[in-house]
């Protein structure tokens, strides 16, 4: 019996009846360089694109949430890494991992799920089977997503985001009840944007929001989704007791 054909580059061959594909692999604009620390706000990302700026900006912090930044800030000069998942090898979580497209990441669409593969850490799941979110929800990383297609869109519900995420690289917080509405918008056959926007009573005075723009990566080189682990060559993780520089959230 003869073996079905692939689907052709780009082509989703399980993906829901009528929504768009979107299926690959995609690098978005960045807030800093691979392997650099980030210092401001300004400059372009290693390939040549600008970072993604979050609005209103600064950022409308209620006053605790301003003293937490405020306090990372200062621990960051001493060399302290409060608010950074990345220096302890846990994972970075919702929404860094929209905005702070350092790597590629590849999207899978099937019946009922868009998921999105992500660099060294754990995948996006949306749900796109009219299911809703879980009365007993337990906070995680990523939280839980659902999601549904209007035309060219996929509308993104996500909610049970524990509060020692950060936002983006610049570890700025905020608090357990956050709650990110968020649209992956195909705009052209290799261009997704995809809006963010924050909401959270807690830690700020009013929502935030961002678009980070993501393009499709093809040819070689990018056939395959690296993998890794935080813990290579990461001298200040170590698997035993806590060493200076290490400060809980």
């Amino acid at each position: 019996m003869a073996q079905p054909s692939p689907p052709p580059p780009a082509v989703s061959l399980y993906g829901d009846p009528g929504a768009p594909d979107i299926s690959g692999l995609w690098l978005g604009t960045i807030t800093s360089t691979p392997q650099t620390s980030p210092k401001t706000r300004e400059g372009i990302g290693a390939d040549g694109r600008p970072p993604t700026y979050w609005a209103p900006w600064p950022l409308p912090y209620t006053p605790k949430y301003q003293k937490i930044f405020e306090d990372r800030a200062t621990a960051a000069k001493a060399g302290r890494q409060p608010g950074d998942n990345g220096a302890k090898c846990l994972p970075f979580g919702l929404p860094q991992m929209l905005v702070s497209k350092v790597y590629p990441d590849e999207i899978i669409q099937t019946p009922g799920a868009v998921t999105i593969l992500v660099n060294s850490t754990f995948p996006i799941v949306i749900w796109t089977d009219r299911r809703g979110h879980p009365k007993d929800l337990t906070p995680s990383y990523n939280g839980h997503s659902i999601g549904h297609w209007v035309d060219d869109t996929l509308f993104v519900d996500t909610v049970g985001i524990i509060g020692s995420t950060a936002l983006d690289v610049f570890r700025n917080p905020h608090s357990d009840k956050l709650h990110i509405r968020w649209n992956i918008q195909r705009v052209a056959k290799d261009v997704l944007h995809v809006h963010v926007t924050l909401y959270d009573d807690e830690a700020f005075t009013e929502p935030v929001t961002t678009t980070n723009i993501w393009h499709r990566m093809s040819g070689p080189g990018w056939d395959i989704l690296d993998d890794g682990s935080c813990f290579e060559n990461n001298v200040g993780a170590m698997p035993t007791a806590p060493i200076p520089g290490f400060s809980t959230f």
